[in-house]
C-alpha cells in the first residue's frame, strides 16, 4: 500500500509540474528530461494507442509497428479499463472533429 501512495504522490507531482509548461516550450522540456529512447517508446505507445482508436486489429498493429503483441495488448488494456481520458487524446482526427 505504501508503493502505492508513493506512486500516487509522484503522479500527481509529475502532473503537476506539467500543467504549468507552456505548448511551446513542451518539446524542450521532454527532450530535457527524457533519452531518446523513452522519447521513442512513449511516441510508439501514442501511436499504439491511435492505431487501436482507429480499429486496427492487434496483430495487424504489431506487425506494422514491429513490436510483441503483448505490449500492443497493453495499449488494449489502457483503453478499455484505464481512466478514458487518454481516448480523447488518441482519438482519430475524424472522431476528433466530431466531438
Amino acid at each position: 500500500m505504501a508503493v502505492s501512495k508513493q506512486l500516487e504522490k509522484k503522479l500527481r507531482e509529475v502532473a503537476e509540474f506539467f500543467s504549468w509548461i507552456k505548448k511551446k516550450d513542451l518539446e524542450a522540456v521532454l527532450e530535457d528530461l527524457l533519452t531518446p529512447k523513452e522519447i521513442s517508446d512513449l511516441a510508439e505507445r501514442i501511436e499504439i494507442l491511435r492505431l487501436l482508436e482507429a480499429g486496427h486489429p492487434q496483430r495487424e498493429i504489431a506487425q506494422k509497428l514491429w513490436i510483441s503483441i503483448t505490449t500492443v495488448n497493453r495499449g488494449s488494456r489502457v483503453l478499455k479499463w484505464g481512466s478514458g481520458v487518454i481516448s480523447k487524446y488518441v482519438a482519430p482526427k475524424s472522431k476528433k472533429a466530431k466531438k
